[in-house]
């Protein structure tokens, strides 16, 4: 399993927030973070750390996410992620 970075700006409402969780189920999610984006009430930013096995999910991933944010910015993610992302130790 290769562990990836994943940042994406989107809409602050219901919808998309469904959306994203919806797309995130499906993959093992380590850290979330989702903040307030700075200038802006109406979006939030997310930071994702996740785990996926091999360059076919990043990109079915990435089709997912792109139906949510027109920008989705990916880099390979160390074993040590930024401590202050929450981490993940189960499912809501």
């Amino acid at each position: 399993m290769v562990m990836w970075r994943i940042r994406l700006n989107f809409s602050d409402d219901p919808l998309s927030k469904a959306r994203l969780n919806e797309v995130l189920s499906r993959h093992q999610v380590t850290a979330l973070r989702l903040s307030p984006r700075a200038g802006t009430d109406a979006e939030l930013a997310a930071d994702v750390v996740l785990a996926l096995a091999g360059d076919g999910e990043l990109g079915e991933m990435l089709a997912a996410l792109h139906t949510i944010s027109p920008r989705v910015y990916v880099s390979r993610a160390d074993h040590d992620h930024d401590p202050s992302m929450a981490v993940l130790v189960g499912s809501d």
